[in-house]
């Protein structure tokens, strides 16, 4: 319960901050490189070969299940923009973004800077957290889309080559099932979860118990929690989508 309260709390205080000017503008800029930049070769190998695990498994079974492939467009697109495409970065960020967060928050806690920022008057939220923040919801929508568009990239490439699709045979497919509200719906949990992860990877980070073992401890209930946070928000927001969207 502690860390619910202690969560909602911080989040609605960074979101505050979002109408105090000025923003720290450098801080965002470093943490968009941080967050975004360095996480997209993960991001793309990881997707990559997810998608042709994905598009090969799909085939199998509707083969098996029903003795025709020609599903497997829709059935991929589908499953891609609905889940795989969003999950995947979000996770991979909870493990690489959040853990260094954690890290580096509670180092700068046990190491008593943060309480030197509070003696120059420097708020901790604005100048760690709000930076982070908005550096998240930026790159991890960008990311989304990226990862859309390698796995689906992945998928065609498995399609032509072992099931004798043509492009246009498939993109002819997809778009019976797919379409702009999918992007979107798509685009809006990237983006929430890149909102939560920071602010929950901070939280831990303020925390932080002193010594190496404290900021250890920090880190990986920061990854554990984050890792649930992401997957309630997943099944909480499909089901909302699946109301309004689809």
């Amino acid at each position: 319960m502690k860390v619910i309260t202690g969560f909602l709390s911080l989040y609605a205080r960074t979101v505050a901050q979002a109408f105090r000017w000025p923003w720290r503008i450098q801080e965002i800029n470093q943490a968009i490189v941080h967050v975004g930049f360095e996480s997209l070769p993960i991001i793309t190998i990881s997707t990559a070969f997810a998608g042709i695990v994905l598009t090969s498994e799909i085939a199998w079974h509707l083969d098996h299940a029903l003795h025709t492939v020609s599903m497997m467009p829709g059935v991929t697109g589908q499953f891609i923009l609905r889940e795989l495409g969003i999950a995947i970065p979000a996770l991979l960020m909870v493990s690489k973004v959040g853990a260094s967060i954690t890290a580096e928050v509670g180092s700068m806690k046990v190491t008593e800077q943060i309480d030197a920022l509070k003696l120059l008057r420097i708020d901790p939220i604005q100048y760690l957290v709000f930076p982070r923040f908005i550096a998240s919801i930026f790159s991890i929508g960008c990311l989304t889309l990226v990862s859309v568009v390698v796995t689906l990239s992945c998928s065609v490439m498995v399609a032509m080559v072992h099931y004798n699709f043509t492009l246009m045979e498939f993109i002819n497919q997809l778009r019976h099932f797919i379409g702009f509200k999918d992007l979107l719906g798509a685009l809006i949990k990237g983006m929430i979860y890149g909102s939560v992860i920071p602010v929950m990877s901070c939280y831990f980070g303020f925390e932080c118990k002193s010594g190496a073992e404290g900021v250890g401890t920090a880190t990986t209930n920061s990854v554990v929690a984050s890792t649930t946070l992401v997957i309630l928000l997943d099944f909480v927001l499909t089901y909302i989508y699946t109301l309004i969207l689809y």
